[in-house]
């Protein structure tokens, strides 16, 4: 493995795309739906680049989104003013580990590939589950998603900036401890997910570790990711994948559950 080659890419210089993120996306959407009415406000801890907060107004939801990036909070609001959403989602720039609202506000938060980038000394998970905890109302579902197993640890990684990835039983214990009761476990990409990163997007992380980001967008990270058709298909297709989801051998979970 060449993880000395590879360098952290800088949070927030390009928007991920492709069909793995479109899947667990969808998959963290269906999640957060099954547990709530079809209204509320529903926090999204670490939007990103603000596709599954578009998703999730889209099914009647108030958005109050939270990013560290000042170059997504931009590419947030002007996704919101173009779909015209600024009504229903809110973003502002800050850290999910001391987040800027109120005690028990929220009737729902979704928390999508956010823990596993939070630095100890920045209160590391720990800190940014209790602000989450903090932040619901009571009974309110959470759904969380990180990268499983740390044995799959590899460049991609350390590429996205990961601090850890997570064993199944180390999650559970996180958000148990944070007074949170576990509602539904699902792992995913196995088998699918693993081939498709195995055979494409590992090798297009190490092909690309020394360009900068324009560059790397204009290589996105395998073909399907540059047509939108491919992607929904391959996405699709991923959904095998949930045949696996009561075992652990996929490359990431997804956890709902909610504030006691």
């Amino acid at each position: 493995m060449s993880t000395d080659i590879i360098q952290p890419t800088p949070w927030g210089q390009s928007e991920i795309r492709g069909p793995v993120h479109l899947f667990r996306e969808r998959l963290l959407l269906r999640q957060l739906c099954a547990l709530m009415p079809d209204s509320g406000r529903v926090l999204d801890a670490g939007c990103g680049s603000g596709s599954l907060a578009m998703d999730l107004q889209k099914e009647g939801f108030r958005i109050d989104a939270i990013e560290h990036s000042e170059e997504f909070v931009e590419l947030v609001h002007h996704k919101a003013a173009r779909y015209g959403s600024e009504s229903r989602v809110q973003v502002q720039q800050g850290s999910v580990t001391e987040m800027p609202f109120g005690d028990g506000v929220f009737d729902g938060a979704v928390c999508g590939e956010v823990l596993e980038h939070i630095l100890p000394e920045d209160g590391g998970d720990v800190a940014a589950v209790a602000e989450l905890h903090r932040v619901l109302k009571r009974q309110a579902p959470l759904v969380v998603s990180v990268p499983l197993n740390p044995k799959l640890w590899d460049d991609a990684d350390v590429w996205a900036g990961h601090v850890k990835r997570y064993r199944r039983e180390e999650l559970v214990a996180l958000l148990e401890g944070a007074g949170f009761a576990i509602h539904d476990i699902r792992t995913w990409g196995f088998p699918l997910g693993r081939i498709y990163h195995r055979l494409l997007f590992g090798p297009w992380v190490r092909r690309t570790a020394s360009m900068d980001a324009e560059q790397r967008n204009q290589r996105s990270d395998t073909k399907a990711a540059s047509n939108r058709q491919l992607v929904e298909a391959v996405a699709g297709l991923f959904r095998i994948d949930e045949l696996f989801s009561r075992f652990a051998l996929g490359r990431g979970i997804v956890v709902s559950a909610r504030k006691v």
